[in-house]
Formats: structure tokens, C-alpha cells, sequence
């Protein structure tokens, strides 16, 4: 390590009686828990650059020393590792803790050692007499997740960050991160406390800070929520939660309110599923407000309006976020996004290794949660295959007034679950970021329709117009409004078709148009038998060339 021998900074030790706290799976979920953070390089890093920490920074780049508050007192608006913890749990749960006060590097290069948890070894042996590890021995587990604020002779939590290392030093593969300490063995201290290696036991070890602040924060809290939680990923809501896994890696942001509920953290209103009924949700994020529609014992569905309010929350839209939960009482749940956008078909070019969106099916994957290997090659939706990142959330996810308002049995995408209980929820209006909607129970088809998916616009040989889509629903369907843009571009009512529930889809026809305009956009909306209309579909737009000829342009399925 460096030559340096200055002392470690200590702070102030929160002094409290005795705390019972219950619901963290391998650490207290409530009161303080205080950590050592410790930020490390290899001599040899150099290879890697870094704006957020160059290489062979002696004293820790300012971000680091700010990583997390050393007490309760001193958690702010700041964002760090301790404000998020505080935010989320409303206060009930504070990570504070002490940083080393410079970079720590290992005393040989990277090749020396046969792999991480030598090196690790290596580093808090060699700190034994400049640390007092038993200041972060503070809790006694109790048996059945509870906790009592007491020391019981084991370290609680340690921070070992390292700038990067090789994958062979991480037994070969490509982790940023591991809830799992690597030791040679359990260290036992100078200050007689012992550092217990093993996964969710003294501490965790995460690389790839040179990467900078929010990289880290949202990784080291992700490992951490392996403490709180236990092993295994939440797969399919990308930043949509902490404890994220694939499709997309490297995502976890905000809580999920899956997340808070289970430590205790907030409490869910529960949906009345015997009569209809009427709910407004504020920002989920910062009041903790979240709707529970119950199903089964371990099935059902949770509503979360997302306003984006907090800094953590990286949710791609704005309005309500509907999530089908099936609870496995073990490690964590199937949690599957309803995209507002829809579930789809999906095609694989795998020669040219690109994945197009085909078109609606409400029995398809939507593109938040798709994913399939080809040939040792995974495709999902982000831009490295597809046109654009919306694995990780875009902006036509949350349902609202504007884009989607209805997800029913009969919808895209639909209201599905194991026991076969239908309801239909209709958003009714949002103002100020509070969001009213309908939850049906019974009479699930009495608000308005869904709106019409799969427009298609097509030319037959005569020039006349086309339009085509996928029928809907409801048993009370009466027809369809076809709507075209005028000269001012505003979308106006030119014709109705009666409703007819064909196999494959509703088709309307217009005698070639008269040519007042280079373009027109056509869009169509249903009407049920008491005169209430969806929401308008997707658009699609018809140009006119010089010659008189049609021509469709910016057309793709929504």
C-alpha cells in the first residue's frame, strides 16, 4: 500500500438503545447501519482511463470522499450512497459510514495474485492497525430477520470498491459487483471483532468506479440490496427497481415499490375487487403511495404513478405503471411490466444481428421485457439490434389520458392472470402529478374502449385508400371513427364503420382522394353502444407525389 500513515477519519458513533427492527433478509432494514468504505487501484490500472478517477490518484477523487454521510445528522439533499437509502425507506433505514481517506492500492500488480479475495485479504490485513473495525460491528441478527442494535463480535458492513481489475482476478467473469465477500479465510482483528468471508456476511466488493459517481452509488446500492433482500434478480423492469436484472444490466435506479413493501417501508392500499371503484394516486416515488389489486394468495397486481419527481426515479415515462406480480414467498418475484405500448411479435435477422418489432399481439413480448438468444447471441430491445434503447423504458410505457387509458381483458396489452379474475382499469384524468383512474370489477366493460392497434395503410390498384387493423373486443363495441388530418394538420372525424369482430381485422376503404394536400395522416378511434370513444390510434401518414401517385411513408405499428 502507499507510504502514508495518516489515521483514519472517525466520526461520531449514532449512540441509541437497543433498536428491534425486522424484514432485512441478512442486514437490519431499519435504524443506522455504519460502514468502512475503501477505495482501491492497482498499480497497473493504467491501461484504464478515467475522467471521474484518473489513474494513480493518491488522495480519493472528491466524489469518493463524499460517497456516504458519516452520520445520521449529516444525510441531506446531497446524493450519495446514504441519501438514497433515505429517501427510499422514508427515513427508516440510514447507511452512514466512514471513508479511507486515500486510495488504497495493493503491493504487487495484478498478475501477482491467483485471484480477488488474496487481494482482499492482502488489504485488510494490512489496515488492522490503522482501523478500528469493531466501530462497525453494531447489530446482533436474532433469528427470523430480526435485529437488535448490539454488537455481536463480526463486522456488519464493509465497501470494498475497487477502480477496475481483470476478469481473471473475478474467478473469469464479468461482474461489476458480488454481494459474496472473497477472503482466504475469516479475519480476526486486532480490535477483536472478526471479518466474516462468504456471500452476505462482513461486506461486498464492487469494481468499476472509475466509471464515476452515479455508476457506483447505483451499483454499491444494488449489492447492498442483496443484504436486505437475498440472492437473485428481479428480471424485466430495467430501472424501474433496485434489484434489476436482465435484460438489461448495470440498470437498477429507484425502488420498486415490491421493494419497499417487503421491508417494511411503505404499506399498499389495497383495491376493492367486489365493485368498482375509484382511486387517485400521487407521485409513487416520494409519498410512497402504491395501489395493491389483490388476486390470489401469491398473485396480483401493483399500480405505481411515476412523475419522475425524484432524482432516483428513471422511470422512461411519465403516468402509471401497471406491474402483474407473481409472488414466489422465496428470493424474488415475476414482476412483468405492462407496457402501455403493447406486447408484439418479434423477428431476428440473426446474419445481420438486428430485431425488428413486427406487429401487435397481445400474447407477445412487450419491449421491456424481451429477450431470446440466437446462436450464443442474446437480442433484446437496445440500440446495439434494435432501433433504439427501449429495453431500458421509453417514454410510451406508463398509461395515461393521452397515449393509453385502458388495460382490460380485451385490450393490448391485456389483463391476464393464473386465476382467471378479469377487471379493466381506466385512467380518468392527471393534473398537478396526481393521477384518478377506475378499477372494474364488476361491469368491466362500462368505460370506454381500448384503443384500436395494428393501423395499417395500404393502396389497392385503383389508387383508393386502405386502412386496415386489428379488431377490438369489448362486448359492446357499436363502430370505429376514421379520422384524417386537414389542411391545418388537425385530425378530423371523415367517416364511421360498424363494428364487425372479424378473425383478422376491420377494413375501411376510400375512393382516391382529392389532392389538396402533399400528405394526409389517418388514425382511428372505437365507439362502444353508450357513445363513449378510445383514445385514437397510432397515426400513419400518405404522401402524394408530383405525378399523382400514392406514396405510405412513416409507417410502423404502435
Amino acid at each position: 500500500m502507499k507510504d502514508s500513515k495518516t489515521s483514519l477519519f472517525f466520526f461520531t458513533l449514532l449512540i441509541c438503545l437497543p433498536l428491534h427492527a425486522k424484514d432485512g433478509k441478512h442486514i437490519t432494514a431499519n435504524g443506522e447501519l455504519k460502514a468502512l468504505l475503501l477505495f482501491i487501484q492497482f498499480d497497473d490500472d493504467s491501461t484504464t482511463s478515467s475522467d471521474a478517477w484518473p489513474y494513480d490518484t493518491l488522495m480519493l477523487p472528491e466524489w469518493c470522499s463524499v460517497f456516504v454521510s458519516p452520520d445520521t445528522n449529516s444525510i441531506s439533499d446531497q446524493f450519495n450512497i446514504s441519501q438514497y437509502f433515505d429517501e427510499m425507506s422514508f427515513g427508516k433505514f440510514q447507511l452512514t459510514g466512514d471513508v479511507y481517506h486515500e486510495v488504497v492500492s495493493p503491493k504487487h500488480n495484478q498478475d501477482y495474485y491467483k485471484d480477488i479475495g488474496e487481494v482482499n485479504t492482502e488489504i485488510l490485513t494490512s489496515l488492522d492497525s490503522l482501523i478500528d473495525y469493531s466501530l462497525y460491528d453494531n447489530w446482533t441478527g436474532t433469528g427470523s430477520e430480526r435485529y437488535i442494535n448490539k454488537p455481536d463480535g463480526v463486522v456488519d458492513m464493509l465497501f470494498i470498491i475497487y477502480r477496475n481489475f481483470s476478469n481473471r482476478l473475478f474467478y473469469n467473469n464479468g461482474w461489476t459487483g458480488s454481494a459474496y465477500l472473497y477472503l482466504e479465510n475469516d479475519i480476526e482483528t486486532n480490535d477483536n471483532v472478526v471479518i466474516n468471508k462468504g456471500r452476505m456476511n462482513s461486506g461486498l466488493q464492487l469494481r468499476g468506479a472509475k466509471f464515476g459517481f452515479n455508476y457506483t452509488v447505483y451499483t454499491a446500492a444494488h449489492e447492498l440490496g442483496h443484504f436486505l433482500f437475498g440472492g437473485g434478480h428481479i428480471e424485466g423492469i430495467t430501472r424501474l427497481g433496485l434489484m434489476t436484472g436482465g435484460p438489461v444490466w448495470n440498470a437498477s435506479r429507484g425502488m420498486h415499490s415490491w421493494e419497499k413493501e417487503k421491508l417494511g417501508w411503505i404499506k399498499f392500499t389495497i383495491a376493492d375487487t367486489t365493485h368498482n371503484r375509484s382511486y387517485a394516486l400521487s407521485d409513487y416515488m416520494t409519498t410512497g403511495d402504491a395501489l395493491k389489486i389483490p388476486i390470489s394468495s401469491n398473485e396480483y397486481y401493483i399500480v405505481e404513478n411515476r412523475q419522475k419527481i425524484s432524482r432516483h426515479d428513471k422511470a422512461g415515462d411519465k403516468g402509471i405503471y401497471v406491474y402483474h406480480i407473481l409472488d414466489r414467498k422465496i428470493s424474488k418475484p415475476f414482476i412483468t411490466v405492462l407496457c402501455a405500448d403493447g406486447n408484439w411479435n418479434f423477428s431476428i435477422d440473426s446474419e445481420l444481428k438486428k430485431l425488428k418489432k413486427d406487429k401487435p399481439n397481445p400474447n407477445g413480448k412487450s419491449e421491456m421485457n424481451f429477450y431470446k438468444q440466437v446462436n450464443g447471441t442474446g437480442f433484446s430491445c437496445n440500440s446495439q439490434v434494435y432501433k433504439d434503447n427501449s429495453a431500458w423504458g421509453d417514454d410510451t410505457d406508463a398509461f395515461d389520458t393521452r397515449y393509453n387509458d385502458v388495460l382490460s381483458p380485451v385490450s393490448n396489452p391485456p389483463v391476464s392472470n393464473k386465476s382467471g379474475i378479469p377487471f379493466t382499469i381506466e385512467i380518468t384524468d392527471d393534473h398537478d402529478g396526481i393521477v384518478e383512474l377506475n378499477i372494474l370489477f364488476k361491469n368491466i366493460y362500462s368505460g370506454k374502449p381500448s384503443k384500436p392497434r395494428g393501423l395499417n395503410t395500404a393502396t389497392d390498384s385503383l389508387n383508393n385508400i386502405v386502412l386496415n387493423w386489428l379488431p377490438n373486443k369489448e362486448p359492446d363495441l357499436d363502430k370505429y371513427y376514421i379520422y384524417r388530418s386537414d389542411k391545418n394538420e388537425n385530425l378530423i372525424i371523415i367517416d364511421s364503420l360498424l363494428a364487425g369482430h372479424p378473425d383478422s381485422s376491420e377494413i375501411w376503404i376510400q375512393p382516391n382522394p382529392i389532392k389538396t394536400s402533399n400528405s394526409f395522416n389517418y388514425a382511428v378511434s372505437a365507439v362502444d353502444h353508450s357513445g363513449q370513444e378510445s383514445l385514437k390510434s397510432a397515426e400513419c401518414e400518405i404522401q402524394f407525389d408530383i405525378s399523382g401517385g400514392i406514396k405510405i411513408t412513416n409507417h410502423e405499428y404502435d
